[in-house]
């Protein structure tokens, strides 16, 4: 009995249940006629002399009837099994006076048993529970026999003047031994088994009639208790189908070598009462011993079978929180997908997969479990949803696809046949990801090894993460819109670098510090200024969220509008402090702002509380530090400029304090090493130089603060502008 299949013990004998249709009963009442008559005729016949029955395999017909029928018809069981009776004893010369006693007793031992056994088990029995066992043997082995070991004693006293005690014993052994091995049989066989155990248990069958016969054949050699090994070997290793119906065989077959003349009980110098109880005892005893072995392996498997259950429930729990947490962390649908497959391999399968629906809802996207050659999947990872595979037909029809062999999968999915094949895939359930209005949102797909691996408990785990990830999913489409549309206008809101800017080449990148919006306060602008100049600024707004990023397109249109009209930069932030005060969430803000004369060279620059801008010529790198005052919003009433001719091919990057501020780190000595590293960098084209800078301050990290960069070469001659779009700069380039 293996582990995969405990059932095999799980063998029951009860009436019919309301869910289970009855067969009619002129088909019931002509199977107990058969059997009754050709068990009572071979009785007559090969197991003894015509007043001595020494096995009567007929009792565990009649008890089997009656245990596997509804009540309301045990009389006609009864009645048929009493006609039969009769006609049988008749036809071998038995009295008519005579025989409506043996009739009495074998109607009345099955009844007794019957009744006894559904007082206390009134419903199922498992032959292979120790209560059930018990009771079967109390009830129906010894209770029933002796009433009717009882009555026919006294029919065969008065009919053949045999004395009580001796018939008695004689009658009850055999009965008792037909009920073991007959009754025991049809129940265990009550629920079918399949074809693989009925030829097992032919071939059982065979093995041990042969082992009875090889150790009965020779009366005076020991060998009878050939039998008993076999026995108990059939019943360690085989279910207890198999190893009754074996002991079946070796009950018929020592009755009939002993009543041949064979085996040590045919030499016995002794009454044939005598006979029939040892030997009966014997049969018993073997029987009941093969059956006690079975009964410690069913339990023994049982356990094993539960702590795995239990084992497995206790891993599915524990990564079901996990996928839990997981999901409640997960923010977009590829995080989502792939925390399902890495922890649904855990939960459920061999293999996973899950299947989002595109925005387009044309295809689907397909992640499958990490760590897995999975070629299929790898030539499968986007399907349009108008292919044939288990995705799309869960998404397309709302409905688990189950598929429970290699030959369904093939024939329903040629093009993936080939794929399952390789895989080792032999069955398959897939279960639809949907909203609770129904709306398709993808799909979850669970492969197994072995075939008929999907069983209602594997899809209904699967439905319980199919609503999961709904939930998940539904809340990272919200999500991803919102960021769509974060992310345009943070697009929108940063200028767009302009052309034909005469004596300079920019470029410049924005990276916020909230990856879940997409936008922030730091901003740079380059625009023309009166008198040829150019203007350009940076600045930082308080904050990394939807205010900040409106304070700041506020502060950048303002800025623009006072450069148009201010003389020089120093007046451009006297002018823009004032103009802050009518703009919220403004006060600290910190601002650059500088203008260039490509005509002359000269660079005039002012700082509100912002970063010294880098200077970056061919002898290194260093900063500006003049021009420096206060944020703007704290009332400093006149601000400071600084100036410097820019040699031809010099480049200035500003930036914001994303790119420099450390945690546990001082700014001085981050903002050390990136001169340092702008010096050693050797490239003053603004995209490289911004490129560097950027991998060199920031790399693929998460930023604690949002970080905008602006590198400006003067090349002193009309260069068109060349613009990196915010986003645009690989993080690890």
């Amino acid at each position: 009995m293996s582990l995969s299949e405990p059932a095999n013990g799980g063998l029951r004998s009860d009436s019919p249940s309301g869910s289970e249709r009855p067969r009619p009963l002129w088909l019931i009442l002509a199977l107990v006629v058969v059997t009754y008559g050709t068990g009572a005729s071979l009785a007559f016949l090969g197991f003894g002399a015509q007043s001595i029955v020494v096995l009567f395999l007929p009792a565990g017909v009649t008890l089997s009837a009656l245990l596997l029928s509804p009540r309301r018809r045990w009389p006609w069981i009864l009645l048929a099994a009493a006609a039969t009776e009769v006609a049988v004893d008749l036809s071998h010369g038995l009295s008519p006076r005579w025989v409506w006693g043996f009739a009495l007793a074998n109607t009345a031992e099955p009844l007794v048993g019957a009744l006894l056994l559904r007082r206390y088990v009134p419903a199922k029995v498992n032959l292979l529970r120790r209560r059930d066992l018990l009771a079967f043997l109390v009830c129906c082995v010894g209770a029933g026999p002796v009433v009717g070991g009882l009555i026919g004693a006294t029919t065969l006293a008065l009919s053949a003047g045999l004395p009580v005690p001796r018939s008695f014993l004689s009658f009850w052994a055999g009965d008792a031994a037909g009920v073991l091995t007959v009754g025991g049989c049809v129940l265990a066989w009550r629920h079918g088994a399949g074809r693989p155990v009925v030829a097992r248990a032919a071939l059982a069958a065979g093995l041990a009639a042969a082992a009875t016969v090889i150790g009965f054949w020779p009366p005076q050699v020991p060998l009878f208790y050939l039998p008993i090994p076999v026995l108990f070997w059939l019943a360690f290793s085989q279910p207890l189908t198999v190893a009754l119906t074996a002991g079946a065989a070796t009950t018929v077959t020592a009755n009939l070598m002993t009543s041949a003349g064979h085996g040590p009980w045919a030499a016995l110098n002794t009454s044939d009462q005598v006979i029939t109880l040892t030997l009966q005892v014997f049969l018993t005893t073997t029987i009941l011993g093969a059956w006690a072995l079975a009964v410690g392996v069913a339990e023994r498997d049982r356990a094993r079978w539960d702590t795995s259950v239990e084992r497995a429930a206790r891993l599915r729990l524990n990564a079901l929180q996990i996928l839990t947490a997981d999901l409640a962390q997960a923010a977009t649908s590829t995080s989502i997908a792939e925390a399902i497959v890495r922890e649904g391999v855990g939960l459920l399968a061999d293999y996973s997969s899950a299947s989002v629906v595109s925005p387009a809802e044309d295809e689907l996207a397909v992640w499958t479990a990490a760590g897995r050659r999975d070629d299929l999947a790898e030539r499968n990872r986007r399907i349009p949803l108008d292919a044939a595979t288990p995705h799309t037909d869960a998404v397309r029809t709302g409905r688990a696809v189950v598929h429970q062999t290699p030959a369904d999968l093939a024939a329903a999915y040629p093009r993936l046949a080939d794929g399952y094949r390789t895989l080792g895939v032999g069955s398959i359930v897939c279960v639809p990801i949907r909203t609770a209005d129904g709306a398709p949102l993808g799909a979850l797909a669970f492969g197994f090894q072995r075939e008929h691996g999907v069983d209602s408990d594997v899809i209904t785990f699967a439905e319980t993460l199919a609503n999961l990830s709904a939930q998940a999913l539904r809340r990272a489409q919200i999500y991803e819109r919102e960021l769509d549309a974060a992310h345009q206008l943070q697009q929108a809101l940063l200028p767009a670098l302009s052309g034909g800017l005469v004596g300079i080449r920019v470029s410049a990148d924005y990276r916020p510090a909230d990856v879940a919006h997409q936008v922030g306060g730091d901003w740079y602008d380059v625009f023309p200024v009166p008198g040829g100049r150019i203007g350009f600024a940076v600045g930082d707004v308080v904050g990394h969220s939807l205010a900040a990023a409106a304070a700041m397109a506020r502060l950048q249109s303002a800025l623009r509008v006072i450069a148009q009209t201010a003389p020089d930069p120093a007046r451009v932030l006297d002018e823009f402090d004032r103009a802050s005060v009518l703009i919220a969430d403004s006060r600290m803000a910190t601002v650059g702002f500088a203008d260039y004369d490509p005509a002359t060279g000269l660079l005039r620059y002012a700082c509100a509380g912002h970063l010294p801008p880098l200077l970056v010529t061919e002898g290194g790198a260093e900063y500006l530090w003049e021009g420096r005052s206060l944020p703007i919003g704290l009332g400093q009433r006149q601000r400071q400029q600084g100036e410097r001719l820019m040699p031809h091919g010099a480049a200035l990057v500003w930036y914001t304090d994303g790119l420099v501020e450390r945690h546990g780190q001082p700014v001085t000595e981050v903002m050390r090493r990136l001169a340092d590293a702008a010096g050693r960098c050797g490239e003053r084209e603004p995209e490289g130089l911004c490129r560097h800078l950027l991998r060199h301050g920031a790399g693929a990290q998460v930023l604690g603060d949002d970080t905008v960069i602006l590198c400006i070469q003067f090349t002193g001659a009309p260069y068109p502008t060349v613009a990196t779009a915010a986003g645009d700069l690989p993080a690890g380039d």
